[in-house]
């Protein structure tokens, strides 16, 4: 994600007990239409409206991070694996999110090789760069 974007973030909180369910992220600081982004920064809905924003990310921003995503990342996977500068042997992997704080999500194979079983790295958010929804069509 474009940092200096990220850094123009609105918190939406779920009334019940306060926590952030995601944000909502503008290209331009008194644009009404708004992209509602999850924890993590993966972009739930985009281009709408800011109200509207709000109730996608009451209803689906905790929920989205607990679909497997898709990273570029080495077989096995180790503690020191650096997401953040893919290697052109790695491959298109499903990555599972497994924790999550103010400032890093934890992440594992979703479907590890035996070396890798226990193995989970810290990413600095927003990771929506390094986790992605779906796989590109073609490899970049």
């Amino acid at each position: 994600m474009d940092i200096d974007r990220w850094r123009g973030r609105l918190p939406v909180r779920r009334p019940s007990d306060r926590e952030i369910v995601g944000w909502t992220v503008s290209d331009q600081p008194d644009d009404e239409t708004v992209d509602a982004v999850n924890p993590v920064g993966q972009v739930v809905a985009a281009g709408i409206d800011i109200a509207d924003a709000y109730d996608v990310l009451l209803e689906r921003g905790l929920a989205s991070l607990t679909a497997p995503c898709w990273a570029r990342a080495p077989i096995p996977i180790t503690r020191d694996t650096d997401f953040t500068r893919p290697q052109d042997d790695w491959l298109w992997r499903r990555i599972a999110m497994t924790q999550l704080d103010d400032t890093q999500v934890w992440v594992r194979a979703a479907y590890p090789h035996y070396f890798e079983r226990f193995t989970e790295v810290p990413l600095r958010l927003p990771a929506d760069d390094i986790l992605l929804f779906d796989p590109p069509a073609t490899d970049e």
